[in-house]
């Protein structure tokens, strides 16, 4: 077990996720008015980019780094692209959301109000438990959000407390056709921890699906480095592959990023040699991108 342990790459933490934005400039003024997050970095896609991601349509496409008020280095870029038909947030495979950690989730409601962010799911306590708190929000780009308050203790140290009314990513959240090729697919490549895993009720996808309020489906966390996690929650059989324009990122949340020890260490197979950017978010980091099983599209940044 330990020479499997040393042949898995090094993983974690979440370093950002991607969103693709009709209107960049808009959907970051949503991000910086209501969730008080802050701009960073404004550029265009270069070749070296869209070369890594395989997608040279996005060549030359406006993009925006933005981090919250607690300067925590997990980002969230918006790319720009036209709208897809047929994209539905919450019914296809890949990632559909961004989990951000907050101090006061029953505070967010009345600050939403009049924004683009539409609340598809109102404050609960998550299952049983007591100290996990969330809500969720579909922007105007269409990218769901999971603002969760973990209140987290010694029991749960493998996650963050908020340093500001809403912090950074500490989830990303994959919907995948099968819970346990996705859930494998992580543990053979990368050296991280299996989670929690169960059946639980997920209102915004019984929401999406038009499915009764209270039918279950399996999740299951991956844990890994800097209190992160991959949240995969097995689809049902209604959900298909994500419509994207050709050449592009998919759209919603297309990709997310994290760090790696060493891409050197990395054995799954990446979409294209690995290239050293320059522009933020990478600051000459050399990067490559990897395809789960659910198709998802991951970014690995070395550290």
């Amino acid at each position: 077990m330990a020479d499997e342990a040393e042949s898995r790459a090094a993983f974690g933490p979440i370093a950002g996720g991607t969103i693709m934005a009709p209107d960049v400039d808009a959907v970051a003024a949503s991000y910086v008015d209501y969730l008080g997050y802050r701009i960073s970095h404004r550029g265009k896609v270069t070749d070296a980019m869209a070369t890594a991601w395989r997608t040279p349509g996005q060549t030359g496409s406006a993009y925006v780094v933005m981090g919250p008020e607690s300067g925590e280095p997990q980002w969230i870029r918006l790319i720009q692209g036209q709208e897809v038909p047929g994209y539905k947030p919450m019914t296809t495979y890949g990632w559909h959301s961004l989990e951000l950690c907050v101090s006061d989730v029953d505070a967010i409601p009345p600050r939403l109000t009049g924004s683009p962010f539409e609340i598809i799911g109102p404050p609960r306590n998550l299952g049983m438990s007591t100290t996990i708190r969330a809500m969720q929000v579909q922007g105007a780009a269409k990218e769901v959000l999971y603002l969760t308050q973990t209140n987290a203790g010694p029991d749960r140290a493998h996650l963050p407390n908020a340093k500001t009314f809403i912090d950074r990513i500490f989830i990303v959240v994959l919907g995948s056709p099968s819970f346990s090729k996705s859930r494998g697919f992580y543990e053979q490549y990368f050296d991280v921890e299996a989670g929690m895993s169960g059946e639980t009720r997920i209102g915004v996808l019984n929401r999406a699906f038009g499915f009764d309020p209270e039918t279950k489906h399996h999740i299951g966390t991956i844990k890994m480095a800097g209190q992160c996690l991959i949240e995969i929650d097995d689809y049902p059989s209604q959900a298909g592959p994500r419509p994207t324009s050709p050449e592009c990122l998919p759209p919603g949340v297309s990709m997310c990023s994290f760090r790696v020890g060493s891409l050197d260490d990395v054995a799954v197979p990446f979409l294209a040699a690995p290239v050293v950017i320059a522009e933020p978010p990478y600051n000459g980091a050399q990067v490559a991108v990897a395809q789960g099983v659910a198709g998802e599209l991951i970014e690995l940044i070395q550290s």
